[in-house]
């Protein structure tokens, strides 16, 4: 491997100390807070030992990178492999998808890629490229829920979800930001069910018990069901049924097994993509409702 530049090593470096966890630090990391006698430990799993004099984290880290830099490129290639190693992650996947993501994002511009094969990382080279420019995500303030659920403290629920997903997708937190995003459409699609429960039975995509030929319980209604009623009677237009069930295909991921399942990790092109569906269907429902109260005024 060739040396790599020093802005390289000081992205590496904070990666390696991990977010600040309430110490104070100045950057914030995708990896685990590792606290000085962590760093060293972590070190001694990558097989090197570490020269550095700064009692600070960060920079005792980034100098003893800046060592390796310098007099032995293959050691500083064993600290890549070892933070990208599952064995540094265990039980959390997830976290370990993001660090090698985030360094790959940061290896790109160095013509270096990290790649596992099965359960051992791996560093090849590659053509050195720019990153392209990530979408941006603009909070929006919370549609007016209470034109759309009866239901006061609901209408609360889903509003603290939907700026609690903003929040999430700003921190990073890809994951958590689809399951809140799914979880807003379903709010919303169950409460319009129950206000109009009779038209929803007798929709052909009310799912039926097997038993009695009749329409299940609401409760016991999945977010697929209520995603093809609310379309068949209208109340989502267009592709909107298909788009739903893309967030809810992305959602199902809060499931640990489905999610080794489909190995599948949301990103932050997840979340626009899944921010946009969970607009669209607010902003859908949210219109029958006015058309509905116009006619009512009529």
């Amino acid at each position: 491997m060739k040396a790599l530049d020093d802005s390289t090593l000081e992205v590496v470096a904070e990666t390696i100390c991990g977010g600040s966890a309430g110490g104070g630090s100045d950057y914030a990391s995708p990896g685990p807070y590792r606290t000085i006698g962590e760093i060293h430990a972590f070190f001694k799993r990558a097989g090197v030992s570490p020269r550095g004099e700064s009692s600070t984290r960060k920079w005792f880290v980034l100098e003893a990178l800046q060592n390796l830099n310098r007099e032995s490129t293959a050691d500083l290639e064993r600290v890549l492999l070892r933070l990208a190693s599952p064995l540094e992650y265990r039980s959390d996947s997830n976290t370990m998808h993001v660090v090698i993501a985030h360094l790959n994002q940061l290896l790109q511009v160095e013509g270096l890629e990290i790649v596992l094969e099965g359960v051992t990382p791996r560093l090849r080279q590659k053509s050195a490229t720019v990153a392209p420019a990530k979408p941006v995500f603009k909070r929006e303030p919370a549609p007016e829920f209470r034109k759309l659920v009866s239901d006061t403290a609901l209408g609360e629920i889903l509003a603290f979800r939907w700026d609690e997903a903003q929040r999430c997708v700003e921190a990073g937190a890809h994951l958590s930001a689809v399951v809140m995003m799914g979880s807003i459409l379903e709010g919303v699609l169950l409460h319009k069910v129950e206000q109009n429960i009779a038209d929803a039975n007798r929709a052909k995509a009310a799912p039926k018990d097997k038993a009695t030929g009749k329409p299940r319980p609401i409760h016991d209604w999945g977010i697929s069901s209520l995603i093809d009623v609310a379309h068949e009677l209208g109340w989502l237009q267009g592709d909107m049924k298909r788009f739903s069930h893309a967030l809810r295909e992305s959602r199902n991921v809060v499931h640990p097994y489905m999610q080794r399942l489909l190995n599948e990790n949301p990103d932050h092109d997840t979340c626009a993509i899944c921010w946009q569906v969970v607009r669209a269907g607010v902003a859908d429902l949210l219109e029958v409702e006015a058309k509905s109260t116009r006619g009512c005024v009529a």
